[in-house]
């Protein structure tokens, strides 16, 4: 027998969460932010990568028919 566990959405939505405030805090989103809004891209452009990363590591199950 072959069991496989497959993280609902629900599930994948708050480890993303843990992982994103874990790695970058609120304090940090809002500086890359604001900096940005000043003509500083570059340190939202860290983190959009690093969210991204993120994002690829913890990825949707794909849904059976």
């Amino acid at each position: 027998m072959k069991i496989s566990y497959k993280p609902t959405s629900v599930e994948v939505r708050k480890k993303r969460k843990a992982e994103y405030l874990s790695k970058y805090p609120i304090e940090i989103q809002l500086e890359a932010l604001t900096e940005s809004a000043m003509g500083n891209k570059s340190k939202l452009t860290e983190l959009v990568k690093g969210l991204s990363v993120i994002r690829e590591s913890l990825p949707f199950s794909e849904e059976e028919d």
